[in-house]
């Protein structure tokens, strides 16, 4: 799993090949996601502020508010991939080749930094050729379909922030 995983952040198309195959690797991309966000949270809380009693608090919503993000965005790629660019995958492929695609956001482990930043854009690439693998889309339309599944996912996120916004305001 974690072999496929450096590979995959390597831009190896057939370690991508390899997860489309293995129906059993969904499991192993949740591992991925999930481990990336907790070592990724558990780094940041204990070099500012230490162990505390809440460290496990946090670390379960970093986990889980990763695996929501990672959803999300792979549903949105799915969508805007096969809708506007003609791909052809299910969503749960989508999904699981995503999962691959998360080490770089591992730098996230040096908190607000230029290596944060490139980790971003690093994951961002590999989730590129992840589409295009998982959809069978051209670089073009794989970059576009990342794209367009971040700008749905921004309006998404939005969207459930904008009442709290309103009512932060009014308070």
């Amino acid at each position: 799993m974690i072999q496929r995983a450096f590979r995959a952040a390597l831009f190896d198309r057939n370690a991508y090949n390899a997860v489309f195959f293995d129906g059993d690797a969904t499991a192993d991309a949740v591992m991925l996601v999930g481990g990336v966000h907790g070592v990724v949270y558990l780094v940041q809380a204990v070099t500012r502020a230490g162990v505390s009693l809440r460290l496990v608090e946090g670390l379960l919503g970093a986990i889980i508010s990763g695996l929501a993000s990672w959803l999300f965005l792979a549903v949105a790629v799915w969508f805007a991939g096969t809708r506007l660019f003609g791909g052809s995958a299910q969503m749960q492929t989508v999904i699981r080749l995503h999962g691959f695609a998360v080490l770089p956001l591992l730098l996230g482990i040096f908190g607000a930094s230029a290596l944060v930043i490139a980790g971003v854009v690093w994951f961002l690439a590999a989730l590129v050729v992840a589409t295009s693998v998982a959809l069978s889309l051209s670089f073009r339309d794989a970059v576009l379909s990342v794209l367009v599944g971040y700008a749905i996912l921004f309006i998404v996120g939005l969207l459930f922030r904008l009442p709290f916004l309103v009512l932060g305001g009014l308070v």
